[in-house]
């Protein structure tokens, strides 16, 4: 099993100015190769392959690209691995659909693009036997000891680090191979309905608060986002305001990031296995009135993931009716409408809570599907 640690870093000044020369040499790499493979395209000519191109890059880089030896050799190499997967990404897709055709979820793959310094400054990689962990620190080629502001949580194989930056913060994600861990969930089935009013709520009745994190942060983004506008772009206080303004969208991410996380474990520790509603979330967010708050909500990212940390995940089909059957007797409320979060059974008289209804249809089917 392999789990992946985030830590953020405390550079120097001079290992900054490292950090920003190794993403810029891994930027570099992905554009030369990308470039010469658009011109073939250009040409009609045949395309040159990935592999090829890294060969005559390591050939010429001494010579044509000195500051490329600057940095660890692993920034370079693997931006060519990581255009080779973008590419390989993008034709497996093009295979499955018809000439001009899009897919019906709207999640073609696109052709790889030129990579701008005006997005960031973009990451690079580090394999296994490039680096090393001890305590507070991490040792980089060329570089040296870099502070970390944790230790390392996982005790195992070190499989690869990629250092990145955010809104002026400096991070590595260390890669780490560990034994299967045996889940302590208890054998039994549970549904899940998610929704914006309460987040989550569960079969057991258990609810989950939905924080609203960008909508309690929306007054403060504003003004921020006015302060920017006033600024004189690529002026000083432009970058300050422009900082200030990413950090405080950081923020926002991380304390989302932080809620659900907290939710998905307590719900993956409940059961081991978990029935969740397939729900069409592009098409959700095609409701204007509403789409800001299921964005908020992230929805896809509960779902995504309860899948890696539940035993079993069981997905139920999206036009499976769960809020409006009764689960006492089974008849289907037509005349349910998102105001009603409590209605009475025409048929057989309880009075239901919407939310904890649909989580005991979807527990049900969840539990028809498995039998199945």
């Amino acid at each position: 099993m392999l789990r992946a640690h985030k830590i953020r870093l405390n550079p120097t000044l001079e290992q900054e100015l490292y950090f920003r020369k190794a993403t810029g040499n891994a930027r570099f790499a992905w554009n030369w190769a990308l470039a010469i493979i658009k011109e073939a395209g250009a040409n009609q000519a045949k395309l040159p392959s990935v592999n090829d191109l890294r060969i005559k890059f390591n050939q010429i880089k001494r010579i044509e690209f000195p500051f490329i030896m600057e940095t660890t050799k692993c920034a370079p190499d693997q931006a060519l691995l990581d255009l080779k997967q973008a590419l390989s990404n993008f034709f497996n897709d093009l295979k499955k659909r018809k000439p001009g055709q899009k897919r019906k979820d709207g999640n073609q793959v696109n052709f790889p693009r030129f990579k701008s310094r005006r997005k960031g400054f973009g990451s690079f990689y580090l394999a296994n036997d490039q680096f090393a962990v001890k305590g507070y620190e991490i040792k980089i080629p060329k570089l040296g000891w870099v502070n970390m502001t944790e230790q390392l949580r996982f005790a195992g194989k070190l499989m690869s680090a990629r250092i990145s930056e955010r809104a002026g913060y400096w991070f590595v994600s260390i890669l780490v191979e560990l034994p299967e861990l045996i889940s302590q969930a208890p054998e039994r089935v549970i549904g899940i309905d998610v929704g914006i009013k309460t987040l989550a709520v569960d079969s057991d009745g258990e609810g989950f608060e939905n924080q609203k994190h960008f909508s309690l942060a929306q007054k403060k983004l504003r003004r921020l986002s006015r302060w920017l506008a006033r600024k004189q772009k690529g002026k000083k206080n432009w970058a300050k305001a422009k900082l200030k303004l990413a950090r405080w969208h950081l923020r926002i991410a991380n304390l989302r990031k932080d809620a659900l996380h907290k939710m998905t474990t307590r719900l993956a520790q409940k059961a081991s296995t978990i029935a969740l509603e397939t729900l069409n979330v592009p098409g959700m967010l095609k409701n204007h009135k509403l789409a800001k708050a299921i964005s908020d909500a992230s929805f896809a990212e509960i779902a995504r993931q309860l899948t890696y940390k539940a035993q079993q995940v069981v997905l139920v089909a999206p036009f499976y009716p769960s809020s409006k059957t009764c689960n006492g007797c089974g008849v289907i409320n037509k005349e349910l409408t998102l105001a009603h979060r409590q209605w009475k059974c025409p048929s057989c008289g309880a009075t239901l809570d919407r939310d904890l209804n649909a989580a005991l249809n979807l527990r049900d089917e969840g539990i028809r599907i498995i039998g199945a």
